[in-house]
């Protein structure tokens, strides 16, 4: 996450000044259960989220807060964990769409495609 950042004044980082940064995880509903439970990755984006802040992993007393961040994400409801932590989920906007039969998916490819031929 700090690759993708500049430091823009004392502790704080974020993109470049006029511009968000957005973050897209696929497959959010990954990450295993640990045996207490929790999901360390998904812990990590819900304190980002929750205060802005992530902890220098060499000294841990100091601390960056991260700003101009958005998280996107995605979840396969087949496969992967079905158990996704509701502090986190509470930060987005939820959207749940099935999968288009055959038939639709021929209709629109057929139309993109004679379209542009």
């Amino acid at each position: 996450m700090m690759g993708n950042v500049d430091k823009r004044s004392g502790k704080i980082w974020g993109p470049p000044s006029g511009k968000t940064l957005m973050f897209f995880m696929d497959d959010l509903n990954m990450p295993a259960l640990d045996k207490y439970g929790t999901q360390s990755p998904i812990s990590l984006i819900r304190q980002v989220r929750d205060y802005q802040i992530i902890y220098n992993r060499n000294d841990l007393s100091e601390l960056y807060y991260l700003v101009d961040l958005m998280f996107v994400a995605c979840m396969n409801p087949k496969s992967g964990s079905f158990v996704v932590d509701l502090r986190l989920t509470r930060h987005f906007t939820v959207v749940a769409l099935g999968v288009p039969e055959k038939e639709i998916l021929s209709t629109i490819y057929h139309q993109i495609l004679d379209n542009h031929l």
